[in-house]
């Protein structure tokens, strides 16, 4: 017998703040970008995490799907990581 693993639910996505951003103030546009603007662009996204209804929703999928990029839950890729290493709350 194979195990197939199940997808998370997602239908938390319909209520996300975020759907009325653009995504690249989640994501960036490359690496380009100056580290004061990259601070500025995630602080102003961290921000509209901060009054999301499924914020909780939102980090628990980038953390069980460990996304790589954006912020997600109103954290940055390395906060999660760290988070995921027990470094933060």
């Amino acid at each position: 017998m194979r195990e197939t693993a199940l997808a998370p639910d997602t239908a938390w996505r319909e209520h996300a703040a975020c759907l009325e951003y653009p995504a690249v103030l989640f994501f960036g546009l490359d690496d380009s970008e100056a580290p004061a603007e990259r601070r500025g662009r995630e602080d102003r996204a961290k921000r509209v995490c901060s009054t999301c209804a499924v914020r909780r929703e939102c980090l628990e999928y980038a953390l069980t799907t460990k996304e790589p990029y954006g912020i997600w839950g109103g954290l940055t890729e390395v906060e999660r990581r760290a988070r995921q290493h027990g470094r933060i709350n």
